[in-house]
């Protein structure tokens, strides 16, 4: 996902609770803008959610004033009632871009991270090297709102799957011919030592005799991201098993999680027809989003939002990963 981009503003209307606010919508995103600062057609700087900001000119009006140490981390907020997510920036501010095409990845020419959850000292461990993406790719979606184009090629297919994304850390299990034979986290593979958290989550499972796959979930539990389940252990939740190169769809990938290797699955949240439903949605982007909106976990706190995919799991254009997009819950707070 492109952490910073010359856009355009595709609708302007005026915040119905603020005089002096504007809400402005570039790509799929919602975001409030003071009044009177943009029109509709002007070429912007847009910054999603989920990026950290150079501390620099541009940047001072989004530091926390009371602790200038903080890193700017751009959130969605809420002002005067309506979802704010992401940042525009007049095009005037940087002159260097003036003249570049909308779309333009300008991201590291600004100095933009993107924000990656620390994973907690007691999920560490000992890392084994990099992330074997020769094997399989890491698990991080586009966000939908930032990818008009992949919106609109998952949403073409016939049925649509709809899952919950649950927040908790990244878990890869690569085995060979029933035996675990790498854990990774996110971005690193993990020794097998007797205190890692993920070589110790990945051995709880069932690995059928002979079986060779790789299994990519969240791990969540006591001591995970705040918890917010509420869990007393620590548990894998699988979203997607890659086998011969394929991807299992979401009911294979269930009955195989619940009667093979015993262990957990993210929840279903909704399959939509494409004919039946998804055509007869005047935006349907929107609507996921209201969705996404609305997700709560078992425990009724504010889950991280959903994941959108094909429900035949087809593999991505661009990526080895299964074409999908997630969407974050605007009520969400990490």
């Amino acid at each position: 996902m492109k952490l910073a981009s010359v856009e355009n503003i595709k609708n302007l209307e005026k915040h119905p609770n603020a005089d002096l606010l504007d809400i402005a919508e570039v790509l799929g995103w919602q975001t409030v803008v003071k009044k009177d600062i943009h029109k509709i057609g002007d070429k912007v700087i847009f910054i999603p959610i989920d990026t950290i900001l150079p501390k620099t000119s541009w940047s001072e009006d989004f530091a926390d004033k009371e602790n200038s140490d903080k890193p700017i981390r751009i959130k969605n907020i809420k002002l005067r009632g309506h979802y704010s997510s992401g940042i525009i920036l007049p095009i005037e501010l940087f002159p260097e871009f003036i003249n570049y095409e909308v779309g333009t990845d300008v991201g590291n020419m600004l100095g933009i991270q993107k924000y990656i959850k620390e994973i907690p000292a007691n999920l560490s461990g000992e890392s084994a090297g990099d992330f074997p993406t020769s094997i399989i790719s890491k698990t991080d979606e586009d966000n939908g709102l930032s990818n008009l184009e992949l919106v609109e090629k998952v949403l073409s297919h016939k049925f649509i799957t709809i899952t919950q994304k649950y927040d908790g850390s990244s878990i890869t299990i690569i085995v060979e011919n029933g035996e675990i034979v790498n854990v990774c986290s996110r971005n690193l593979s993990k020794k097998d030592t007797e205190n890692s958290t993920f070589w110790n989550a990945a051995k709880k499972l069932s690995i059928p005799s002979g079986w060779t796959g790789c299994i990519q979930g969240e791990l969540c539990g006591n001591g995970i991201q705040s918890n917010r389940m509420g869990l007393e252990n620590i548990e894998i939740y699988v979203f997607q098993i890659m086998c011969e190169y394929e991807y299992f769809p979401y009911e294979k990938m269930k009955n195989f999680c619940e009667n093979e290797l015993k262990c957990k699955v993210v929840p279903l949240v909704l399959t939509l027809e494409n004919e039946a439903n998804v055509k007869l949605w005047t935006n349907p982007l929107k609507k996921l989003q209201e969705l996404a909106d609305k997700q709560l976990y078992p425990n009724k706190k504010q889950a991280e939002g959903i994941v959108v995919r094909p429900s035949n799991y087809p593999r991505g254009y661009s990526s080895r990963r299964p074409l999908g997009f997630k969407l974050i819950n605007r009520n969400y707070k990490d």
